[in-house]
């Protein structure tokens, strides 16, 4: 699920064991969408409402962060 405020979003999204293809958690993804879309920050969280939760409050703390003029950098792939 996506969830768009503005020049940004987050999205939930089940996490799988890749070995089993059992449900082991969510993971939430904050992007900036305008002008390109980049992946600002991610995490993990054991439930839905937790990520999605979290995922809010991240995406908060970008917007505010922005607004007050700071260079938020993408997050880049480990």
């Amino acid at each position: 699920m996506r969830f768009y405020e503005g020049d940004h979003a987050y999205e939930v999204e089940r996490v799988l064991d890749p070995a089993t293809q059992v449900h082991s958690g969510w993971r939430y993804n904050v992007y900036r969408i305008r002008p390109t879309h980049e992946l600002l920050r991610s995490g993990d969280a054991p439930t839905q409402d937790g990520a999605e939760k979290a995922g809010r409050k991240k995406l908060a703390e970008l917007v505010k962060a922005e607004r007050e003029g700071k260079n938020i950098k993408p997050q880049h792939a480990a």
